[in-house]
């Protein structure tokens, strides 16, 4: 019996988009709907993490590994994870550009720490509005912040505690 073209299937190399069907030939293809390609995760750069404090880049650390792990069979859209990533990076640039040196922390500006205070605040009611578990967990959560406090002039777990009683 002679195949005819109908039953051939169908080539995709290099196309791209959403894909559906049998029989598809080519090389390096990936097929379905939704695939996460990379990490789909809460990270920092490690160039900025690298340009922090050692006490603040794993301050950071630890926090998205707890957001991270707290992700574990969450479904959220990727928006929303990018969300949690710029408003994460956004800090940690703050706090990389604001050049300071541990122990030295009550040296920086009032203003300053006001506008860290401000940015940090960004992260934790992003994470509490985006993340389901977040208002349940609370505050520990949010505990591997904690060396920040000294950097924004005030206590995270206060900030915390201020957006979840709000």
């Amino acid at each position: 019996m002679e195949r005819n073209d109908q039953n051939r299937g169908i080539d995709i190399s290099e196309n791209g988009g959403d894909i559906i069907g049998v029989e598809v030939s080519g090389n390096n293809n990936i097929i379905g709907k939704n695939i996460v390609v990379g990490s789909g995760t809460i990270s920092v750069k490690d160039e900025r993490l690298f340009n922090l404090p050692a006490k603040y880049s794993e301050s950071l650390k630890k926090f998205t590994e707890k957001i991270n792990s707290e992700l574990q069979g969450q479904k959220i859209s990727e928006d929303l994870k990018n969300a949690i990533n710029n408003n994460i990076d956004g800090f940690a640039k703050e706090v990389e550009e604001t050049k300071v040196e541990e122990g030295k922390e009550n040296e920086i500006p009032h203003a300053k720490k006001r506008e860290l205070n401000g940015k940090l605040g960004t992260v934790i009611k992003t994470v509490l509005k985006i993340l389901p578990t977040a208002a349940k967990i609370g505050s520990s959560l949010f505990a591997p912040l904690s060396p920040f406090s000294d950097l924004i002039g005030e206590k995270v777990e206060d900030i915390v505690n201020d957006y979840l009683q709000g």
